[in-house]
């Protein structure tokens, strides 16, 4: 679950504490904190959860996000499967930060329908790029903000989005795209937290490269 947390002007650096506080002391299997991100835009929040149960996770939203004095309001986006590069995303919190030079971005993508195994498959067989890592690439196709969630790491703020210009936008089947950058990476999942993660939705690897037993997505 991505869940977005828009703060109200003036209350920034309390909600985020006590957002950040609440997240931090919350340990469940049901629910698992694993990363929260700034986004540097809106001075805003992203956080990232491991959800077993969903309803715990809408007592956790009740109960330790929407009741922070300064939470605006919330945006909640599920994925149930998708493709990562495990190397790049235990990379994360050593690479993004803000005394760090590389940029991560996530990327919505809009795709048209009956065309979404092939945009899917285009998108995971692009080339690899000098100057941009992909870390994931997620589906979210019950959403109505975005069918495909892609994390990019790049050198800068032109290479990606050159990257999403030149090779995203000019897919087959992309309809549009939104893209964002983080500002700050802040890891709160234990170790069997992301075992978990990596066993439940990343089973394949970029390179199309397939565990025993796998069938096609």
């Amino acid at each position: 679950a991505f869940v977005d947390a828009d703060i109200i002007s003036g209350k920034d650096e309390f909600a985020r504490e006590q957002l950040l506080d609440n997240l931090y002391r919350y340990h469940s299997h049901g629910v698992a904190p694993l990363w929260v991100n700034w986004l540097r835009q809106r001075a805003d929040l992203r956080f990232v959860c491991l959800v077993r149960d969903l309803a715990e996770f809408n007592d956790f939203m009740l109960d330790m996000v929407r009741s922070v004095d300064g939470v605006r309001e919330t945006r909640t986006i599920l994925s149930f499967g998708g493709r990562a590069d495990i190397d790049s995303l235990l990379d994360l919190e050593m690479e993004v930060s803000p005394n760090s030079h590389m940029v991560a971005s996530i990327v919505q993508i809009d795709v048209q329908a009956g065309v979404d195994r092939e945009c899917f498959q285009s998108l995971l067989d692009l080339p690899p790029h000098p100057d941009v890592r992909r870390v994931w690439l997620l589906n979210c196709y019950h959403s109505d903000d975005t069918d495909l969630m892609l994390l990019l790491l790049g050198k800068n703020i032109a290479a990606l989005t050159g990257y999403v210009m030149s090779w995203i936008r000019t897919t087959e089947g992309v309809i549009d795209t939104e893209m964002s950058t983080v500002l700050d990476w802040r890891w709160l999942a234990s170790s069997d937290d992301i075992v978990d993660l990596c066993a439940l939705f990343f089973t394949h690897n970029y390179r199309g490269q397939y565990r025993d037993g796998d069938m096609g997505w």
